[in-house]
């Protein structure tokens, strides 16, 4: 379903609430876009429904059609080894981005799951790469978000211990989750251990327990899927590497 391209004060400002989370934000709202340019826009941007569980967005090997920007739910990228052992990639959440993985070979590297029901916006990468050669401040935006989710997927786990792994993973996941102002360092984890372990490298035991110590330690509280962030000052000492 394609967006509404109805630009009155009232539908722009619905819009605008939102959309205000997500990464597109940028892409969609350049600062400067005239009316008939942001009806342009707004065109080519389509909207899922709500997508099941177990759903594929995309897998290794299909052709390069669009990126995608989640606007509810969580999606897991992931990739299979040579003897079927899954290895994680990245958790996308609300308002992230993903499929910039295959901007070149023009085909997708890595596998996208729904682990939590979602809904996405899609954009279709060739309308939007021809709409920014008319429009050259969306352009250099499209440049900008593609080069900042590249950064992201670089960054380094190697050499960091489990213990610094784990705290800088909580660390960076919470905000990212949180669902209410009110319960600061609250949430639930999507994903399960298994999922987190391979995502950091470690196995599933060695998680457990030293989720366990930190626990121990009075600087989380977990139960399940349930993360209460209890000493963030102690926990990034830790992941900086400083014990």
């Amino acid at each position: 379903m394609h967006a509404h391209a109805d630009t009155s004060p009232l539908v722009l400002g619905a819009l605008r609430r939102a959309c205000r989370f997500c990464s597109l934000f940028e892409l969609c709202w350049p600062m400067g876009l005239d009316g008939s340019d942001l009806r342009r826009l707004r065109s080519i941007v389509r909207h899922t429904g709500v997508l099941p569980c177990g759903n594929h967005l995309f897998r290794v090997g299909d052709r390069f059609t669009a990126i995608y920007a989640v606007h509810t739910g969580c999606i897991k990228s992931y990739t299979l080894d040579a003897g079927g052992h899954e290895f994680v990639h990245g958790f996308h959440l609300r308002g992230e981005l993903l499929g910039f993985d295959a901007v070149y070979p023009d085909q997708h590297c890595c596998n996208a799951v729904i682990l939590q029901p979602c809904s996405v916006c899609v954009i279709p990468y060739r309308d939007i790469a021809r709409l920014s050669l008319d429009i050259h401040s969306m352009h250099s935006q499209l440049v900008r978000l593609m080069s900042r989710e590249f950064s992201k997927q670089l960054t380094n786990r190697e050499g960091a211990g489990a213990t610094q792994r784990i705290a800088a993973f909580l660390l960076n996941i919470g905000p990212r989750l949180q669902q209410t102002e009110s319960s600061p360092g609250v949430f639930r984890l999507p994903m399960s251990r298994e999922d987190i372990a391979s995502y950091l490298s470690i196995s599933a035991e060695t998680l457990s327990r030293l989720l366990a110590k930190l626990h121990g330690m009075g600087l989380i509280d977990v139960c399940r899927r349930q993360v209460r962030l209890v000493d963030t000052a102690r926990l990034n000492l830790i992941a900086q590497g400083m014990n």
